[in-house]
């Protein structure tokens, strides 16, 4: 695979020269007219604990212009893909250009973004977008005032500068500091991602349409109801380079179990770099988590969370720390057994140590029709 990455840079490298006539054209009407581009993400939003009658959101977005065209990007992807064996075909193509769009994205520092939420007192301008490792991306916890109405959704608007008349918008999740909510996992708990096959992530992540693990719509559909409206929270080892792609398919596929995305920041330019991200099960990845659902901790200091991720990562030892660390956080917590992984009991045991046996379970594919029955509030 090393030399995959090695031909996708010489794709690239090569597209600034010498181009055929039709990519010529493709490079011009494919790069946007605009200045910049924004993308503002999905927010979790909580009660001011100084005053209360406030509300604080964490904020992020994310300021680019392109550095090349993402036809010529995927159309370089498209050849090297096939001397790996991968085929792209009919609407696979489109896929991919959309998917790596964010890719070929150079991250802008310095750069300042206003927001506007609906039904609140407070219009926000957030800090300078960083440099280096998080490049062009800003995230700040940000009063938003006094927010009218006691809906749970607030839609924000980025402010563009005077004659862009795109509309850049997002949902602020704001949700009360007691009840309950669900931090879930994505690859290979709610989305098939196949992360222990490296051509099988290819596809899925660039290519295929996304498809949910069966069973998981509905469920996430019972635990709405079952947990009274909890507030989904999706905390994935993925680069937010892929946060357009994976926002599309949670908020047409789990539509009552919609949220915002917590996802990695990374610098990359080569596609290949995303699937090697994905595919690690690194310390990056746990330290991610870790970071954000201890963040989510301190937003809903009195709320009870389900966790739910699957066993192809870090998920059981992330789960397994929080609760040591927060004995009150954690409702129950439940881990698809995927083929191939380490699905020993001596693995589970370990990561759930210091954890009451009735707080987790280990489930297969073949009980997740059952779990919906289940009464979390008393056990799993």
């Amino acid at each position: 695979m090393h030399s995959t990455k090695y031909w996708v840079t010489l794709a690239l490298a090569s597209s600034a020269f010498a181009l055929p006539t039709f990519l010529q054209e493709e490079r011009r009407s494919d790069v946007s007219a605009h200045k910049f581009d924004y993308i503002l993400f999905d927010a979790p939003a909580f009660p001011d604990p100084v005053n209360p009658g406030n509300t604080l959101a964490s904020l992020q977005a994310f300021v680019s212009k392109h550095r090349t065209s993402t036809g010529i990007l995927a159309q370089a992807v498209t050849v090297v893909l096939k001397t790996q064996g991968i085929e792209v075909i009919g609407q696979q193509a489109e896929n991919l250009k959309k998917r790596v769009k964010l890719i070929t994205a150079l991250g802008l520092s310095r750069e300042q973004v206003k927001v506007h939420v609906d039904g609140c007192s407070q219009s926000v301008t957030l800090q300078e977008t960083a440099g280096f490792s998080n490049l062009g991306l800003v995230r700040q916890n940000v009063s938003l005032g006094a927010c009218t109405g006691n809906q749970r959704n607030l839609t924000a608007t980025v402010q563009l500068p005077a004659g862009d008349h795109r509309s850049v918008k997002a949902t602020i999740f704001r949700s009360p500091n007691r009840d309950y909510g669900v931090i879930s996992d994505i690859d290979d708990t709610i989305k098939i991602s196949n992360v222990l096959d490296k051509k099988a992530l290819i596809r899925s992540t660039l290519l295929d349409a996304p498809k949910p693990v069966p069973g998981m719509p509905e469920l996430y559909a019972k635990l709405s109801k079952t947990l009274k409206d909890p507030q989904f929270v999706y905390v994935s080892g993925s680069p937010f380079q892929l946060y357009p792609f994976l926002h599309e398919f949670i908020d047409s596929t789990y539509t009552t179990a919609k949220g915002p995305i917590m996802l990695q920041n990374l610098t990359v330019f080569d596609p290949r770099d995303v699937i090697e991200f994905i595919a690690s099960s690194s310390d990056a990845t746990y330290n991610h988590k870790m970071e954000s659902i201890t963040t989510l901790r301190s937003f809903y200091p009195k709320k009870k969370w389900m966790m739910i991720g699957d066993s192809t990562q870090k998920d059981p030892e992330v789960y397994g720390r929080i609760s040591n660390l927060f004995p009150d956080m954690l409702l129950c917590a439940w881990i698809r057994q995927v083929d191939n992984a380490d699905n020993t009991p001596e693995r589970f045991a370990k990561a759930f140590e210091g954890v009451p046996r009735s707080k987790w379970r280990v489930y297969t594919d073949a009980d997740i029709h059952k779990l919906g029955a289940i009464d979390v509030e008393h056990g799993c």
